[in-house]
């Protein structure tokens, strides 16, 4: 299965409106992926720039998002896109490096407000794990 990379560039109004759960077998055991992370799910309303339609979709995560509620702006950092098929049935999978809560920031001139983007976690070597600021 190829993924591939979406340009976040052309996404406006992330939003989460279903907080990160575990991303769970039909037995309720929390799935991991390749390198033993548990894998989470969590999700997100996404609109294409310029336009008014938005999409929710469920995005993975090697890494449980902190600071992530229902409801909350958010940045995401490597969002990838996969077609799958099985057994007569196909859609499409999302997954990210991280997800992380955006701050809303009120600019100094009057009348004026814009949306602060904090720099995206940092990726620690070997675990897969993101870490917040």
């Amino acid at each position: 299965m190829n993924s591939i990379p979406v340009d976040l560039s052309r996404l406006t109004g992330l939003l989460c409106v279903a907080a990160p759960e575990p991303k769970t077998d039909l037995d309720g055991e929390q799935r991991k992926d390749r390198d033993g992370n548990h894998l989470w799910v969590t999700g997100l309303a996404v609109r294409r720039a310029g336009t008014r339609k938005a999409s929710v979709i469920d995005v993975q995560t090697s890494a449980q998002p902190e600071g992530v509620t229902e409801g909350s702006p958010v940045g995401v950092t490597e969002l990838d896109v996969s077609l799958w098929e099985i057994e007569g049935r196909h859609g499409l999978s999302y997954r990210a490096a991280s997800i992380y809560p955006v701050r809303p920031r009120t600019d100094n001139r009057a009348g004026s407000s814009s949306a602060a983007v904090p720099g995206p976690p940092q990726r620690e070597r070997g675990g897969g794990k993101a870490t917040g600021s």
